[in-house]
């Protein structure tokens, strides 16, 4: 997937450089797709080989034997559409609520970008029905389960490919949810009439364990980034010490999301660059040290980093590989059996992701507790006037501990359990739907926890009024007042947590934290941003870089060493390079 084709209309595919945040993109349905030259060559060439082998009546596996346990029944030349579409109608077997519009789209996105590598003997004119039918958003009727994931995905891709043939339902814009035949017919596009291994060629992979596992990383890069200026407001509001966020601290334990975090931390609290009014009030009372819910957030933050860098690589790489069986292979003109199908990879990755993301949430839950209690806050209990009449965010916080212990159980790695199938020929398996599955589950509760501490961070910010914290975190204080108001009484509490919910999902603290406005001497010191390796950094021009030797423009405001008081504002070295589509 060429970098420049990301803002036009239609992407090219070229089955080698999709990224997960490519493919979440896709799943939006703003963009059509397209192969390019190149990998149109390959499948021709891969479709050749498969017609040669039918045309000298070799045996494959696949092309023209059973599958499974009949591995070794031999079928005859005039039963091979009908072997391919037995196939796919006896492995849509899946049961559960269907896959979402956009998840769907993602699953059959990815599913063109890794037949468009050349290596599954499709043809051209296949293909190209597929490419149609995502351009126009013509999905299938998908049920969440049912893959085991080996070998591949079979129950859902099978039924993905089933609509495409003209059978089950389908969804489109232009006619909703209807018989598939009709849906196709209803947008110009005749069913798929599968030759020769295309059937196997559809239905053998690991595109839905990866499809939602793009979904999850790309979410749970987002929430990580946002869990620290949350925690960050946090600290600001209990009058917590910056001193354990000094980058020499960091430095002596050189893990790359560690670092990460805590620059995030000391690029929006107290500094000569950002000024505190709160810090300030209370720097003759500050704490020699902070609970570890506080003091140590960018140790926990830093290893979610970690392994959300470690799985979009894993992932990376799952969503340009050849994973169906057998593989075609032009260039020695052969098919070769084998198991790229197992979907061992990805499955464990997203059970690593769970478990990483999860500890976003376990310490939020905790840092919500100290909010909410007036003897570890020094403000109101769970944060509102006249206690007793109101009760506040007493059970606000009661969510945020039931949504942790949830995830608690969701953590258990579905990757360790296996189950033999198919008569022991498929007789160990990667169960990565339901690592994929759990693991979005996971993702999203903790961002309904962050969603909980951000508007108590922010309700807490009212009792220090008339004072105000770091202009980046009154950005994103007034960003949260769009959407909700102060908790002045009692209220329905569940809309505030969807309003703040939606602000993160749609990475809009974050945002608010890039990009923003200070005055400086009473003129604008304009802050923007530039993403360098997934991280934000500051620039600063006008008014404010004068406070640092002058106007430096394209100039990180950490060239100049310490900036915050005490403490150094060096950035880290990133824990992962940004994919090209985000510049």
């Amino acid at each position: 997937m060429s970098c420049t084709g990301q803002n036009s209309d239609i992407i090219s595919l070229d089955g080698n450089s999709l990224t997960t945040a490519d493919l979440v993109s896709l799943g939006k349905g703003l963009t059509k797709i397209k192969l390019t030259p190149e990998a149109e060559q390959r499948v021709k060439r891969s479709r050749e080989v498969i017609e040669t082998i039918i045309k000298e009546n070799k045996v494959v596996y696949g092309v023209n034997t059973g599958f499974g346990k009949f591995a070794n029944t031999v079928i005859p030349k005039d039963k091979l559409k009908e072997l391919q579409e037995n196939l796919i109608r006896s492995h849509a077997a899946g049961v559960g609520s269907p896959l979402s519009p956009e998840r769907t789209r993602m699953l059959l996105a990815l599913r063109i970008n890794v037949l468009a590598k050349g290596h599954s003997g499709v043809s051209m004119e296949t293909l190209q029905a597929m490419i149609e039918a995502f351009n126009a958003s013509c999905l299938s009727l998908v049920p969440e389960k049912g893959t085991v994931g080996a070998s591949g995905d079979l129950a859902p891709l099978s039924h993905l490919t089933l609509g495409l043939m003209g059978e089950g339902q389908m969804w489109s814009p232009k006619s909703g949810w209807g018989n598939a035949k009709e849906v196709l017919e209803a947008n110009g596009l005749k069913p798929l009439s599968l030759g020769p291994k295309e059937g196997l060629a559809l239905n053998n992979g690991t595109q839905m364990i990866t499809s939602l596992g793009a979904e999850a990383v790309e979410r749970a890069q987002a929430i990580a980034r946002q869990a620290d200026i949350v925690a960050a407001l946090t600290l600001e509001v209990l009058k917590g010490t910056t001193k354990a966020f000094d980058s020499d601290i960091h430095a002596v334990r050189p893990h790359p999301g560690q670092n990460e975090a805590a620059w995030r931390f000391r690029s929006v609290l107290d500094s000569d660059i950002f000024p505190s009014q709160i810090t300030e009030n209370n720097r003759p009372h500050q704490r020699v040290q902070d609970a570890y819910s506080l003091r140590c957030s960018p140790q926990v933050h830093g290893v979610a980093n970690d392994i959300i860098a470690f799985v979009k690589q894993v992932l990376t790489i799952e969503l340009n590989s050849a994973t169906d069986n057998p593989l075609v292979f032009p260039d020695r003109n052969l098919t070769l059996s084998g198991g790229n199908f197992h979907g061992e990879y990805p499955a464990k990755a997203l059970d690593m992701l769970a478990i990483g993301v999860h500890e976003l949430a376990s310490i939020s839950e905790r840092r919500i507790e100290r909010l909410c209690n007036p003897s570890l806050s020094e403000l109101p209990a769970f944060l509102v006037n006249e206690g007793g009449l109101n009760s506040g965010f007493m059970i606000a916080h009661c969510t945020a501990a039931a949504l942790v212990s949830e995830n608690k159980v969701l953590c258990h790695p579905s990757s360790v359990d296996s189950l033999s199938t198919s008569a022991a020929t498929e007789d160990h398996v990667s169960m990565g739907g339901w690592a994929a599955r759990k693991a979005l589950r996971v993702v999203e509760h903790v961002e309904q926890v962050l969603a909980i501490e951000l508007l108590a961070a922010c309700q807490a910010l009212e009792f220090h009024r008339p004072l105000k914290t770091t202009p980046p975190l009154e950005k994103v204080y007034a960003l949260v007042r769009t959407v909700t108001r102060p908790w002045d009484k009692d209220r329905v509490m569940s809309p505030d947590i969807e309003a703040v919910h939606k602000l993160l999902k749609e990475e809009q603290v974050l945002q608010a934290f890039i990009v923003r406005s200070a005055g400086t001497e009473g003129k604008d010191a304009v802050v923007t941003e530039v993403n360098v390796s997934g991280l934000s950094k500051s620039l600063v021009a006008g008014q404010l870089g004068k406070r640092f030797g002058g106007l430096r423009e394209k100039t990180d405001v950490s060239a100049e060493g310490p900036l915050t008081r005490g403490d150094k504002m060096n950035p880290p070295t990133m824990s992962q390079s940004a994919p090209c589509s985000q510049a």
